[in-house]
């Protein structure tokens, strides 16, 4: 698996603990790991299971750091921490800024 995919593999499963009930179909492109590296940062803010993720060099999250810093082990522990329903807000927020970088816009 190629690294836009772990990306989008990362989107889906957010959503998917989000109860989102769509998958990430846009293009995996430097603004969508962008924005996912701020997604993960307001995450970090409420949620334990993602306190361990290294913030991104340089400021902003690249593909090739998504791919390498957020793992299956990661999304794995969502199910198994406290409540989270902040993270849940912070993902909903975000899916529509995602949709559109995923377009070019």
């Amino acid at each position: 698996m190629n690294d836009k995919e772990k990306v989008r593999q990362v989107i889906n499963s957010l959503y998917n603990f989000s109860g989102i009930q769509s998958k990430y179909t846009g293009d995996i492109n430097p603004k969508v790991a962008e924005l996912v590296g701020q997604l993960l940062k307001e995450i970090n803010t409420c949620s334990t299971a993602f306190s361990w993720v290294p913030r991104p060099t340089g400021g902003k999250a690249t593909i090739a750091w998504v791919a390498q810093n957020v793992g299956k082990s990661v999304l794995a522990q969502l199910s198994e921490k406290q409540s989270l329903s902040c993270a849940r807000v912070r993902v909903g927020q975000f899916q529509r800024p995602l949709q559109l970088a995923g377009l070019g816009i």
